[in-house]
């Protein structure tokens, strides 16, 4: 996790006294309800401050160095790869900060807890069908849109008078498919035979029988 330039915090609850401090800016951030008072981060420099303990946060990166400074009072430290990032303060009242996605809690009595949001999965990149043949198939009326997605992978429109009737996908094994004695056979490779009824077999070579293959 790279040391972030800022860190966004929002109070847990109204009327919660608290400071975040943003090392990186040199500079406090400040973000409180206007009801609240807020107590400057002079003020808890001033406390002593003793060390409590370092905890290991969610994002298994950043750490808190958590320290009191007098009687419920707290703060925490958030280090990421030797660069602190930010510091948050509390006083009674829980404390809540987060930055892309990891998310902090300190508590009244010193406790951290942290959290990280689950991300977006990336959606897969479309696959883009080009078109590489459009045999007519053996019944003579029937035509066959070939398309290339990738290697070994070639999908087949079957359309009878524009109409399409039927999708074959060959992703690395040969798909078939038959429609009123019709029948047609996608190769992996994208070739296409078609065949009727009354014909033997695909190999054979009679008049009605026809191949075709992706166009160079």
């Amino acid at each position: 996790m790279r040391a972030p330039r800022t860190l966004r915090t929002a109070l847990v609850a109204t009327g919660v006294t608290a400071v975040l401090a943003v090392s990186a800016a040199g500079a406090f951030a400040v973000e409180a309800p206007a009801t609240a008072p807020v107590t400057s981060a002079s003020h808890h420099s001033k406390a002593q401050r003793v060390h409590v303990k370092t905890v290991k946060l969610a994002d298994q990166v950043s750490r808190a160095k958590v320290y009191r400074t007098g009687e419920s009072r707290y703060e925490a430290e958030i280090w990421a790869k030797g660069t602190r990032y930010g510091t948050l303060y509390t006083q009674g009242m829980p404390t809540h900060a987060q930055h892309n996605g990891l998310h902090v809690t300190l508590q009244p009595n010193g406790q951290v807890t942290s959290w990280v949001e689950r991300a977006e999965p990336k959606p897969e990149p479309a696959v883009q069908r080009v078109l590489v043949a459009t045999p007519t198939l053996a019944d003579g009326v029937t035509t066959a849109k070939v398309y290339r997605l990738a290697l070994n992978h070639y999908e087949a429109d079957v359309l009878v008078d524009g109409v399409q009737i039927d999708t074959l996908v060959a992703n690395g094994r040969s798909a078939y498919g038959e429609n009123n004695g019709l029948h047609v056979a996608l190769k992996q490779d994208g070739q296409v035979s078609s065949w009727v009824d009354e014909t033997a077999s695909p190999e054979s070579t009679a008049p009605r029988s026809g191949s075709s293959g992706p166009a160079a």
